[in-house]
């Protein structure tokens, strides 16, 4: 019987299979083995090889400053960011959200950093498609942001969606490589969590009003949650 193939999830900042976040859930659903990893807390990252069937960044804090995607003040990151590109080399679907989608971004050669005017994302804000994006996403599609910085297209994707802030909202490498800003895989109690711990976000240029939030938020989460279903399930299938 061949082995079942493997999930690596990799996570910062303490999160983990505690989270119970909608991306973990739905790849247990389709059957794959779950392997959590925490590079920022000391655990190393496996090898790449044909027992991974997918991998998925998760956001998380740092780096707080733009300058440190270029110093060795993280090491995690630079190792996520060569993981990811050997991941993509190798045609393993990968995919980051937030910072693991920066992570990705950066591996291609794109620029993290933030919007020009000091805006930053914290709340639930429409996702404006592309024209190769309209098959993608919902209309009216209200997403989840937690962040202040973002990325450049790298050279060679195929930017799927947009904000009014952040124009690169989601990419496409071929057909096995996604950066997303937002966080379709985030549930309403870990944005309850965030809520309470990210106060200062709230005094940034473009955050929503925590009443803001909470009169999205009903609406917002169930239907990310089945669009983010549906798109792994199309991406990687059953194990």
């Amino acid at each position: 019987m061949a082995a079942t193939k493997k999930a690596v999830l990799i996570t910062h900042g303490g999160d983990g299979p505690q989270n119970a976040d909608h991306a973990s859930k739905t790849l247990a659903q389709l059957g794959y083995e779950q392997d959590w990893r925490m590079p920022d807390q000391g655990m190393a990252l496996p090898e790449v090889d044909d027992s991974i069937a997918i991998t998925v960044i998760y956001g998380g804090g740092k780096p707080a400053d733009e300058k440190d995607w270029h110093t060795d003040r993280y090491p995690w990151l630079g190792a996520e960011i060569a993981f990811a590109k050997n991941c993509v080399a190798a045609g393993i679907p990968t995919i980051g959200f937030c910072l693991g989608g920066q992570i990705i971004a950066h591996g291609l050669g794109s620029v993290i950093g933030p919007n020009p005017e000091s805006h930053s994302e914290f709340g639930y804000y429409m996702l404006s498609p592309t024209q190769a994006g309209k098959g993608l996403f919902p209309d009216h599609f209200r997403v989840t942001q937690a962040h202040y910085h973002g990325f450049s297209a790298p050279n060679g994707v195929t930017i799927l969606a947009g904000t009014d802030a952040f124009p690169c909202q989601a990419f496409a490498m071929g057909e096995t490589t996604y950066g997303f800003q937002f966080h379709p895989e985030c549930s309403l109690q870990n944005f309850r969590r965030w809520q309470d711990k990210g106060q200062s976000l709230y005094a940034r240029a473009g955050s929503q009003t925590r009443e803001e939030q909470d009169q999205f938020a009903p609406d917002a989460h169930p239907v990310q949650a089945k669009w983010l279903e549906q798109f792994l399930e199309q991406l990687v299938g059953p194990a």
